[in-house]
């Protein structure tokens, strides 16, 4: 009986994130309450205090639930078997390929860009959000210093300032595509849309050394 409530209460646990995912990318963080995805999700309100401590406390579980395919497109990052400079094109198509075929990346991205507020309750995640900006510079920063050692970057080029240019143009892109999920211009020509800063930091188009997978 004991592993029945287990199972059940994990059952719970599930359709409480899938509801306030839909909740949330439907009406905005701030303007749902949990006794609102209590609602939604048939539940009582006890019942996502069993789960979760607060809205946030929620709403970090929802985004936890896209880690697996986040860690995915990093990888492409560290893949030795491509150059510094294919590595980058890589991610660049690994990234946009997710948003396009995930529906669960797709809606959490979007809530995260359109429909969240950082501050009162939610404040706590625009230091998560820095630190997690932080971070993927960091590791684009890494890659085009290791381009630059490669001989792949352009005379002038600092791999600082390049890997805030290209966090800047895939955050862009993404928010563009999210103010009107309709318009399926930026999936279709990503790879035109971003060639562009490519040519400005690398040599001899050396990104495509390597083909990017197909998707």
């Amino acid at each position: 009986m004991a592993r029945k409530t287990r199972e059940e209460a994990e059952q719970t646990r599930h359709l409480l994130l899938d509801t306030a995912e839909r909740v949330f990318w439907e009406k905005g963080v701030a303007a749902t309450s949990l006794a609102d995805i209590a609602a939604a999700a048939g539940v009582t309100r006890g019942a996502i205090y069993w789960h979760f401590n607060n809205k946030l406390d929620l709403f970090t579980a929802i985004c936890d639930r896209i880690m697996p395919e986040l860690e995915e497109m990093e990888s492409v990052l560290l893949d030795s078997r491509l150059s510094p400079a294919a590595r980058l094109w890589q991610h660049a198509s690994t990234l946009f390929a997710l948003v396009r075929d995930n529906e669960r990346l797709r809606r959490i991205c979007g809530i995260h860009h359109l429909g969240c507020e950082q501050v009162g309750e939610m404040a706590p995640l625009l230091l998560e959000q820095i630190s997690w900006t932080q971070e993927k510079q960091a590791r684009l920063q890494q890659v085009l210093e290791d381009a630059a050692s490669a001989g792949q970057l352009r005379d002038g080029i600092e791999p600082r300032l390049a890997a805030l240019g290209l966090h800047s143009l895939y955050g862009g892109l993404c928010h563009t595509w999210m103010i009107n999920p309709e318009d399926n211009t930026v999936h279709q020509y990503i790879h035109a849309l971003i060639s562009p800063y490519f040519v400005g930091i690398f040599r001899d188009s050396c990104w495509l050394a390597e083909p990017a997978a197909e998707h």
